[in-house]
């Protein structure tokens, strides 16, 4: 039976036949690019599932998860009057930094 090495070299030999000699480096190439992002993409699944599990575990401890803090800092480009009026906060008198509080209060008392 054969070792793993003879394997690799009966491997390239089928390779080479099936394919040609000039055909190979093109197919190596193609085989990096492949691996490549096959390990990107399993990176960033390892990434998303890491902030999944840490929203959920902050969850559980009462905290508020990260995922909010990043939504809030996108928030300063949106008019905060629009929004608290669309949530149904009277928005008489009241400052942008007022709105803002109760337009939070209302996001986090809504998730609990």
């Amino acid at each position: 039976m054969p070792g793993g090495g003879e394997l690799v070299v009966i491997g390239i030999l089928i390779v080479v036949l099936l394919f040609g000699a000039a055909k190979v480096p093109q197919l190596a190439r193609s085989f990096g690019q492949a691996m490549g992002e096959f390990k990107k993409a399993k990176r960033e699944s390892e990434l998303n599932l890491k902030n999944l599990e840490d929203s959920i575990t902050g969850d559980e401890k009462g905290e508020i998860p990260k995922t909010t803090a990043s939504v809030e800092t996108k928030t300063e480009n949106v008019n905060i009057k629009e929004v608290a009026a669309y949530m149904g906060i009277d928005t008489e008198g009241k400052t942008e930094e007022q709105l803002k509080a109760e337009v939070q209060a209302k996001m986090k008392s809504s998730t609990k």
